[in-house]
């Protein structure tokens, strides 16, 4: 299999598209673009490379450069020229857009203290460095910088953490747990922290006909209605609770 052939493998995978839809959207044939998705055509028209390469948002350059591997699939430029994005920083950079200049200045700095080393817990207990935001809280609320011990369950695969401020999550957990959370969707029974408008909630997302509400465990807590006329987003899924942290 060529290397081109991954890649247009690995585009339509990305886009979520099949080979007929393809054909509709390009007009290029089912049977000539089945030739050239397995690839029996092993020169395709150039043609036909260009209308697929505006149908998956790609450069030609992508799809002939053997060097480009399929994962990279994006191109930018800078001053020092021409570079390729995976998918995954194509979206970071989207993020990163859509914030205004302070914001971007706040997350530049995020990203220098992430890239120096965190020193050790107690000497010699090795850490990484994450971020830990309160909830419930506010987006103008910057996340603070914590150290979680490597060997701590869950530490390795978190991407974040969360403190809770309040008696929400009782009696699971009592407010000021620090959870971990991977950024992932989640599952029907997990707990994760949402964005619901402006406002920072770790709930249970349950989706019935009756509608769709944020549910806490504490049954003092009213259940948290959400409407067509709000934004919600899933920004991780809870792991558990840390110990042996440090802020810094």
């Amino acid at each position: 299999m060529s290397l081109m052939v991954e890649k247009l493998a690995y585009l339509k995978k990305l886009r979520r598209l099949t080979t007929e839809q393809a054909a509709q959207l390009t007009g290029v044939p089912v049977g000539t673009l089945n030739k050239i998705f397995s690839g029996q055509t092993r020169r395709p028209a150039a043609e036909h490379l260009a209308k697929l390469a505006r149908l998956f948002r790609v450069s030609m350059c992508y799809l002939l450069d053997d060097e480009i591997p399929p994962e990279r699939c994006y191109a930018a430029q800078s001053e020092e020229g021409l570079f390729s994005l995976s998918a995954e920083e194509a979206r970071l950079l989207t993020l990163c857009r859509c914030l205004d200049e302070g914001a971007r200045r706040s997350l530049e700095a995020l990203a220098g203290l992430l890239s120096v080393p965190p020193p050790p817990l107690a000497g010699t207990v090795p850490v990484r460095r994450a971020f830990c935001c309160t909830a419930p809280g506010r987006e103008d609320r910057p996340p603070r910088p914590i150290l979680l011990p490597q060997g701590a369950p869950g530490a390795a695969e978190a991407d974040f953490a969360v403190a809770l401020a309040d008696r929400s999550m009782e009696p699971v957990w009592p407010p000021g747990t620090v959870l971990l959370c991977r950024r992932r969707q989640c599952g029907r029974e997990e707990y994760g922290l949402y964005r619901l408008d402006r406002a920072l909630l770790v709930r249970r997302l349950v989706r019935r006909k009756s509608g769709t509400k944020l549910v806490s465990p504490n049954l003092r807590c009213r259940d948290i209605p959400v409407g067509e006329e709000n934004s919600l987003e899933c920004l991780g899924t809870v792991l558990g609770p840390v110990r042996g942290f440090r802020w810094g």
